[in-house]
């Protein structure tokens, strides 16, 4: 299992700025970065569906690691699923605003 990378710092815009006057990548894009994040939300979901049947077959004899794999898998859906309420949420806030 991989760990979670920090969050880049920001970086003034002042070295950044190119010949044309458009800011110049500092980072991965964030499209990437929710790519990113939803592969790992999806391993951790497959890592539990096999902890899970693993655990019914009789493969498993530990209990507790079959219910951290569903517990990670259900508080990474539950983040995934809260954060997305959230920018629909301000995009909706946006969409509703007068120019």
């Amino acid at each position: 299992m991989s760990s979670i990378s920090a969050i880049a710092p920001i970086i003034p815009l002042g070295p950044n700025i190119g010949s044309l006057g458009e800011a110049q990548k500092a980072g991965p894009d964030f499209s990437q970065f929710l790519t990113d994040a939803l592969g790992q939300v999806d391993a951790l979901q497959k890592n539990a569906d096999e902890a899970s049947l693993q655990l019914a077959t009789g493969q498993v004899e530990d209990l507790s690691t079959v219910m951290v794999a569903l517990e990670k898998a259900n508080l990474s859906l539950s983040l995934t699923v809260v954060t997305r309420d959230k920018v629909l949420d301000a995009y909706n806030q946006i969409m509703r605003m007068q120019i």
